[in-house]
């Protein structure tokens, strides 16, 4: 897997063309910092905002969990994000809506990993998350599943690093266990989950907890896919401490030691290793191969 390329053409005139026609009270401040994502075209606008344009079909479908869902479940959230405060339509031959959002400042994640500390504030900020979903709350069509109905996409992938030799087989083994025996507990209700949370949508500040980006994935899910992710994220070490900072503050799963919660959390963990190992791009893959090895050497007994 690698980043695909974009399907349509966006620079700085096509922002400040729509910016201009539809919200003409922001179209003089500047626009700078182009960030590239696998759904999204990001520019900073001002200081205080970022204007977020789909940059393929794709990201425009799931981008409707940011533009409707967003705003509903967000305004209470103790901790950054950009929801959006305004919404752009289609002009100037770009297809899709397209938002301007508060600008996070921060640093990614993969460049400054957070402290246990950070790790602490990241279980709270899922906590709130982790709400009821209502009926009709999407659905991610590939992270929403249950544990058996993504296992063979799991078990392809680790099987595919194991032949490419970027893990060994004794290493692959304990993966599989692990996975295994998360995939036999039954799955709790679902709740709204960000289902992405990678170390480029994660922004921290002297170790703290910054901001989480990015939420076009976001939907109804099992809460340990989240759980699992963020673990990954801040690996062994810190795990626990977000675990337990999760709990005091009322997250809805159950995941203490040798709990089904904490069989499946430690099954999403070593399946979002294995997703990242499987992208091309860096620096998703060299995370995912280091998240491996790390669940590998510890999550067995980390697990039970």
């Amino acid at each position: 897997m690698r980043t695909p390329p974009a399907e349509v053409a966006i620079d700085e005139l096509l922002v400040r063309a729509l910016l201009a026609d539809q919200h003409p009270d922001l179209a003089e401040l500047e626009i700078s910092g182009r960030v590239e994502g696998w759904d999204n075209t990001t520019f900073r606008l001002g200081k205080a905002f970022a204007v977020r344009l789909p940059r393929r079909a794709a990201g425009a479908a799931i981008s409707a969990t940011e533009l409707e869902w967003l705003p509903r479940i967000g305004h209470r959230w103790t901790f950054p994000a950009p929801v959006p405060i305004r919404i752009g339509e289609p002009a100037h031959d770009y297809p899709w809506r397209w938002s301007v959002v508060p600008w996070v400042t921060g640093e990614l994640a993969y460049d400054a990993p957070l402290t246990d500390a950070g790790a602490r504030d990241l279980g709270v900020a899922l906590a709130q998350v982790h709400q009821p979903v209502p009926d009709d709350a999407p659905l991610n069509p590939y992270r929403s599943g249950s544990l058996p109905e993504v296992a063979e996409v799991f078990d392809s992938r680790l099987q595919a690093l194991e032949d490419a030799g970027d893990i060994s087989l004794a290493h692959a083994d304990v993966l599989r266990a692990v996975f295994e025996a998360g995939a036999e507990t039954p799955d709790p209700p679902r709740t709204w989950s960000h289902l992405d949370l990678h170390g480029a949508n994660v922004l921290t500040r002297g170790g703290r907890l910054a901001g989480v980006l990015d939420w076009g994935d976001a939907g109804a899910a099992d809460p340990a896919t989240d759980l699992g992710q963020a673990c990954t994220l801040v690996g062994s070490a810190h795990a626990d401490a977000l675990l337990q900072a999760y709990g005091t503050a009322q997250g809805p799963m159950r995941a203490g030691a040798g709990s089904p919660g904490r069989l499946r959390v430690a099954a999403r963990a070593v399946a979002f290793a294995v997703t990242l190992a499987s992208i091309g791009d860096e620096p998703y893959r060299s995370a995912g191969l280091r998240a491996m090895r790390d669940w590998a050497d510890t999550d067995a007994a980390w697990a039970a």
